[in-house]
């Protein structure tokens, strides 16, 4: 790709796919803060802002291909590599949130799933400088 990155996210050294409609950044600045004795609020910046990958879903994912995804996610903490609202090229430790999945197409011989209607996961920036 022209902006340095092989994919739209690259999680733990996988390239994941784009993910469908309805997925958004979360960033999200930290503050100690509180009122002093004029009722001014009074706050500084704690750490560095942080990234929320909300609403990561995928349509019709075949089995190998959501297995591949959950196994770069199998660490608690793995590596991401994304472009920023900022256009920035980042790589920040995060985490996984709930992981969800719905089947769509079974194999009434071999009872395995076949293909999936929806896989869903949201990421989580853990605030650790890399």
């Amino acid at each position: 790709m022209a902006n340095g990155i092989s994919s739209f996210l690259n999680v733990n050294g996988m390239d994941f796919p784009c993910p469908h409609d309805g997925f958004q950044y979360v960033y999200s600045q930290a503050v100690d803060a509180g009122r002093n004795a004029k009722g001014e609020v009074v706050s500084q910046l704690v750490g560095r802002g942080q990234y929320k990958f909300d609403n990561l879903e995928w349509i019709g994912l075949f089995p190998d291909q959501w297995q591949a995804m959950m196994a770069a996610l199998e660490p608690f903490f793995v590596p991401v590599t994304f472009e920023d609202m900022t256009g920035q090229i980042r790589t920040i430790t995060m985490y996984h949130g709930d992981i969800t999945c719905k089947p769509l197409f079974v194999n009434p011989q071999t009872h395995l799933i076949e293909r999936y209607e929806y896989c869903k996961v949201n990421l989580i920036d853990c605030g650790k400088d890399d």
